[in-house]
């Protein structure tokens, strides 16, 4: 069985490790929210060209 080494400074390093992991997995749900808004917004800007331009 592998020994884990429970010292203050291991712990520390560790929390700061998951504390990054957390910043990280925060930004990426951002900016797939961000993402998917513009795509929208592309999608509807994108059906209304194609709609006036069949109206042409």
């Amino acid at each position: 069985m592998k020994i884990v080494d429970m010292s203050s400074e291991a712990i520390t390093r560790r929390l700061k490790t998951v504390d990054q992991l957390r910043e990280l997995c925060l930004s990426l749900m951002k900016a797939k929210k961000d993402s998917d808004a513009k795509a929208a917004q592309n999608k509807q800007a994108n059906a209304k060209a194609e709609a006036k331009t069949k109206s042409l």
